[in-house]
This record gives C-alpha cells, sequence and structure tokens, in this order.
C-alpha cells in the first residue's frame, strides 16, 4: 500500500483525505499485525487498486464473500468519501460514526 501511495507522491494526509482512513492507521500501516479489510477496501477504492490485489499487497487473505467487499456498508462509506458538500470535519465525522455502526453490527 505504501509503494502504490508513494508511486501517487501522496502524503499520509492526502491518502488520508482520499481514503477517509484515519492517519494513525495510514502512518502504522508497515508496522500493524492486523489490518481489517474495510481499512484495506477504503485504501483500494481511494488508491484505484483492484481490492483482491490490495488484500495481496497487504498480505492478507481476502474474504470469502465478495459480497463482504461490496457490502452496502463498503458503498456507504464510498459515499461519504464522494460527497463533494461535506467539509473534512464532517467527513471524518461521518466516517468514524459509520464505522462504529460497522463494527457493532458484524455478526460474532
Amino acid at each position: 500500500m505504501k509503494a502504490e501511495q508513494a508511486s501517487r507522491n501522496w502524503t499520509d494526509s492526502e491518502l488520508h483525505r482520499q481514503s477517509g482512513v484515519s492517519r494513525n492507521t495510514i502512518k502504522d500501516l508497515g508496522t500493524r499485525k492486523r489490518v481489517e479489510t474495510a481499512t484495506i477496501s477504503a485504501l483500494a477504492d481511494a488508491l484505484r487498486i483492484p481490492r483482491t490485489e490490495a488484500y495481496e499487497l497487504a498480505g492478507i487473505v481476502p474474504p470469502d464473500d465478495e459480497a463482504e467487499v461490496d457490502s452496502p456498508a463498503a458503498n456507504a462509506r464510498r459515499a461519504i468519501l464522494a460527497e463533494p458538500l461535506y467539509t473534512e470535519e464532517q467527513r471524518e465525522a461521518m466516517l468514524r460514526l459509520h464505522d462504529l455502526f460497522a463494527r457493532s453490527n458484524r455478526p460474532d
């Protein structure tokens, strides 16, 4: 992911702005032992690379169910990121709420 980011000359702040992934998560990508598939999906969408390729780059197995990758939650995240009327602060708040709801609604 970092190589893809570097190839676009994007700072961590720009990748954050494009993906909605927190700056701390982006900063720690190389050292994290576990990265959620939602994070990988958001980064892949921002970098405009296929999600399956992003999972491979991250060294994880993609979800078995492709519906999880293109779930309504993933589409909602893309809609939040694409909405030009949101300020950066509004977008970050919406994404935090989205992620909170997504985590709380996951099946056990």
